[in-house]
C-alpha cells in the first residue's frame, strides 16, 4: 500500500522485552516446524522407547508381574541402575541425531534464501541472539526426548522403589542432565552449521549424516592400518558413548578407549567449530558483485 495515501497501519501492540527478543525466532519456528504432521508424527514416536522404559520401572517393581515372569525364568532379575540410564541416554541420543537432522536443516537456510537476515540484524537484534534463538528450538526439542524424560524415569523408579532407592541413586542426576546436554550442543551447533553453509535441505541432511558417518570409517581404518587407538577421536558417536559411560561410572562401550580428556576436548572442539562456522556466516549485508 502507497505511505502517500495515508493509510498505513502501525504495529500498536504489546512489544517483547529486550532479554527475551531471541524467542520470537524460537517460537515461530516450532510452530513451523509442528505444523508438519510427519513431523509431529516422529517427534511422538521419539517417545516410544521412553514408554518402555517406564513400562520396565513399572514391572522392576512390581511383585505381581515379577512374580509371574519368575515362572519362566528363575533368574531374571529386573533392576533400575547407572546401565539402565546409559542404555535410556545412548537410544535417545539416536532419535536426537534423526531429529535434529530433519529439523535443523530449515532454520537458517530459509532466512539466508529469501534474505531475511539483513531485516533482521538491522535492528536492535544481536547476531548471537539470532543464533540462541535458532538453537533454543533444536535445544528444546532435543532436551524433551533425552535428559528431562530420563529425570522422570528417575523420579519414577524414586517413588516406586519399596527401598530406599533415591538417596543411594541421587548421584546419578548429574551425569542424566550433562551428558544429554552435550550430545544437544553438539547436534544443534552442527544442523545450524549445515543449514547456514547448505541452502538445500536434502543436502544439509547429508553433510549431517556424513559428518558422523565418514570421519568415523577412517578413523576405523586409521585404527587398523597403524595399530593405534587415537582415531576413535574422529567417531563422534563412540566419544559420546564414552563419556556417557564415564559420567554413569561404567567402563568403555566398545573399541579401544581413548583419555576422557580427549573425548571431551574433540566434541568441545567440533562444537566451537561449528559456532564459528555460523557466526561466519551470519552477516547483515550482503555482497553484491556484478
Amino acid at each position: 500500500m502507497a505511505v502517500y495515501k495515508r493509510r498505513y497501519d502501525p504495529y500498536r501492540g504489546r512489544l517483547t522485552e529486550r532479554w527475551r527478543r531471541w524467542s520470537v525466532l524460537t517460537r515461530f519456528a516450532l510452530r513451523e516446524l509442528f505444523a508438519s504432521r510427519f513431523f509431529l508424527g516422529f517427534f511422538l514416536a521419539c517417545w516410544i522407547p521412553v514408554l518402555a522404559f517406564s513400562g520396565y520401572v513399572f514391572v522392576a517393581n512390581s511383585e505381581v508381574v515379577r512374580s509371574l515372569l519368575s515362572l519362566a525364568s528363575r533368574t531374571l532379575q529386573l533392576r533400575v541402575e547407572a546401565s539402565f540410564f546409559i542404555r535410556a541416554t545412548q537410544i535417545q541420543g539416536f532419535f536426537a541425531f534423526l531429529l535434529a537432522t530433519w529439523a535443523g536443516p530449515a532454520l537458517v537456510a530459509g532466512d539466508l534464501t529469501n534474505g531475511a537476515l539483513p531485516l533482521f540484524l538491522s535492528r536492535p537484534f544481536r547476531r548471537g541472539e539470532y543464533v540462541f534463538g535458532k538453537f533454543a528450538v533444536l535445544g528444546i526439542l532435543l532436551s524433551s526426548i533425552t535428559w528431562i524424560p530420563a529425570l522422570g524415569l528417575f523420579f519414577l523408579e524414586a517413588g516406586l522403589s519399596p527401598e530406599p532407592w533415591l538417596g543411594a541413586h541421587r548421584w546419578l542426576l548429574a551425569p542424566i542432565v550433562w551428558s544429554s546436554l552435550v550430545w544437544v550442543v553438539l547436534l544443534g551447533m552442527v544442523a545450524l552449521a549445515a543449514s547456514a553453509w547448505v541452502r538445500w535441505r536434502i543436502v544439509a541432511m547429508g553433510a549431517i549424516f556424513g559428518l558422523f558417518l565418514i570421519p568415523a570409517g577412517l578413523g576405523a581404518v586409521l585404527n587398523a592400518t597403524l595399530g593405534t587407538k587415537w582415531g576413535q577421536l574422529l567417531d563422534l558417536t563412540y566419544l559420546f558413548h564414552e563419556v556417557v559411560n564415564a559420567g554413569f561410572r561404567e567402563s568403555a562401550s566398545f573399541g579401544p578407549a581413548v583419555p576422557l580428556w580427549a573425548a571431551w576436548g574433540t566434541l568441545a572442539l567440533v562444537s566451537a567449530a561449528a559456532l564459528e562456522l555460523v557466526l561466519k556466516r551470519l552477516r547483515a549485508f550482503d555482497v553484491v558483485r556484478g
